[in-house]
């Protein structure tokens, strides 16, 4: 409409230039007139237009809901025929919530749009920003704008409070008390002996060698304190196929809830995972759970790190009988050398493996591989329930 008005002004303009006459300047009149004041009313429609959001909750878990309400006010002297508006709302929090709803307003009128959201996904979301469309009286002229009040909602990862985490060779109960050996803390020599058939060389005292002629070794004091080396996968390639993000979500959910549990029984635990950069974070209470809450809120798979390729070295200055557990959604060949050989080293290794597995069996391969060498594997299906699974 607004391009055949222009048209129409065109040619009546030329037309008033050759022929001239009262009638064919009473029409240019009209129509100028109409068109200067669509222009006009539809400018000061949209900067008189304004809004005020609230939710009622601005802090959720992932699965939660919430409920937004958007006040918009037209402040205006000029009625705006209609107003089409949509949440500006990420695809990730919630995809069907953009819904497009119509409305008029008339001058210094308001009107309150309700809407609830289901929060699908983790993360920090601007919610209040609203994709608005108004047009003219006349129908000639449309326009769109965004009528805008910071709304932040925080989603962070749901946390299953796990009561028991069972992981081969130890099980956790508390402050806790293994079932096996203890780790040797190489922080605290107990005594030094002769060197015995296996042996490691990293446990030869060379100054004491050289003075007796033979090899000694170091004895250390064993510790009654856990500690878990908690390794998310977050390898871009592994989740090319998760379209829905359903498979990132459970495995930080996984990664939150063993981090609660240690905490809670102040057991030390150190999480590190790679993203742009590598991201380690380290405490055993659980006064500092909320900062592994948020870290767990904002990161995201980035780059193709492959944790297979790191991990002996990540693991260089750790304590031998340490806990390791990898939350992943595939044990890549890469990851299966690396746990074999972890584990003949003397670490106890945990996988968490996140899939859907009635789609994806190709993963089981590998994971039937470790398992028969004694390596215990958790199978976390999308939809499962972590304090059925996680035993």
């Amino acid at each position: 409409m607004d391009k055949q008005l222009k048209i129409l002004l065109l040619l009546l303009v030329i037309f008033a230039l050759l022929v001239g006459g009262k009638f064919i300047y009473l029409l240019l009149f009209l129509v100028s007139a109409v068109y200067l004041y669509s222009l006009y009313t539809l400018k000061n429609c949209e900067d008189k237009i304004v809004g005020v959001f609230w939710g009622n909750d601005y802090q959720v878990e992932k699965g939660d809901k919430i409920k937004v309400d958007y006040k918009i006010y037209n402040s205006s002297i000029f009625p705006v025929p209609y107003i089409m508006i949509f949440p500006n709302i990420s695809k990730r929090l919630d995809d069907k919530a953009r819904e497009k709803e119509v409305y008029s307003l008339l001058p210094f009128e308001y009107l309150t749009i309700k809407k609830e959201f289901k929060c699908k996904h983790r993360g920090t979301y601007q919610v209040g920003e609203l994709d608005a469309k108004i047009g003219d009286i006349f129908g000639i002229k449309n326009k769109n704008f965004k009528i805008k009040n910071d709304l932040v909602i925080t989603v962070y990862p749901k946390v299953y409070k796990l009561d028991a985490f069972n992981i081969f060779g130890k099980e956790f109960y508390g402050k806790v008390s293994a079932n096996e050996k203890f780790y040797e803390d190489y922080s605290s020599i107990k005594d030094i002996r002769k060197y015995q058939v296996g042996d490691s060389l990293k446990r030869v005292n060379w100054k004491v060698t050289a003075k007796k002629g033979e090899l000694y070794v170091k004895n250390y004091d064993v510790s009654s304190d856990t500690q878990i080396q908690l390794f998310m996968d977050f390898q871009l390639d592994k989740y090319s196929n998760d379209t829905d993000g359903l498979i990132e979500e459970k495995l930080v959910e996984c990664a939150i809830s063993i981090i609660h549990f240690a905490l809670y029984r102040d057991i030390d635990i150190n999480f590190v995972t790679y993203t742009d950069q590598k991201i380690s974070l380290n405490a055993r209470n659980i006064s500092r759970f909320n900062e592994f809450l948020e870290l767990s809120t904002r990161i995201r798979p980035s780059k193709n790190i492959n944790l297979g390729d790191i991990l002996l070295n990540e693991l260089r200055s750790v304590s031998l009988g340490s806990t390791i557990i990898i939350p992943t959604p595939e044990i890549d060949d890469n990851l299966v050398s690396s746990s074999l050989s972890l584990k003949k080293m003397g670490y106890i290794i945990t996988f968490i493996v996140v899939r859907d597995f009635n789609k994806d069996k190709w993963v089981l391969e590998n994971i039937k591989l470790i398992e028969k060498a004694g390596i215990r594997v958790y199978r976390v299906d999308i939809e499962d329930d972590l304090n059925l699974v996680l035993r």
